[in-house]
C-alpha cells in the first residue's frame, strides 16, 4: 500500500493526470463525456483528450464556424494554462518548464503537452510534517 504522500508512478499516475486533465475540461466546458490518455516519456507529459466539444460548439461547427471554435480553445488555454500546469506539477512532483496545447474539431480531440525541469520539486517542510 502506498502511503498517501509517497509519489506516483507508472500507470497510477498517467491515470491520475488524465483524470485531473478530464475534470479541468469537465468544471470549464461543463460537459464529462471527455475521455483522457496520458503518455510520459522522460521529461514529457502529452494528455490526448477525446470527446471534447461542448454541444454550443458542435453547433458552431456544424453553422461552419470552427475558426471561432478553435480560436476560444486557445483563449481557454490561455487563461487556464496555470490551473492545467498545477495539476502535473502536483502529480509529478517536476516543474513544469513548457506547456502546449492543440485542438482539432474534427473529430473532437485536443493535446495537452508539458515539458517537465530534470529534477523533482522538493516537497515542502509543512507538506512532510501532515
Amino acid at each position: 500500500m502506498r502511503p498517501d504522500n509517497a509519489p506516483l508512478d507508472g500507470p497510477a499516475l498517467t491515470t491520475a493526470i488524465s483524470d485531473a486533465m478530464a475534470g479541468l475540461y469537465a468544471r470549464h466546458y461543463g460537459h464529462e463525456r471527455a475521455t483522457a490518455s496520458t503518455y510520459i516519456n522522460d521529461n514529457v507529459v502529452v494528455c490526448i483528450l477525446e470527446d471534447i466539444l461542448s454541444a454550443k460548439e458542435d453547433a458552431q461547427i456544424a453553422a461552419g464556424h470552427s475558426g471561432a471554435v478553435i480560436d476560444e480553445r486557445v483563449a481557454f488555454q490561455t487563461d487556464t494554462e496555470d490551473q492545467f500546469t498545477r495539476e502535473v506539477e502536483r502529480l509529478t512532483r517536476r516543474r513544469v518548464v513548457a506547456f502546449m496545447s492543440a485542438n482539432q474539431t474534427t473529430p473532437g480531440i485536443a493535446c495537452e503537452l508539458f515539458y517537465l525541469d530534470a529534477a523533482p520539486i522538493e516537497p515542502s517542510p509543512e507538506a512532510s510534517a501532515a
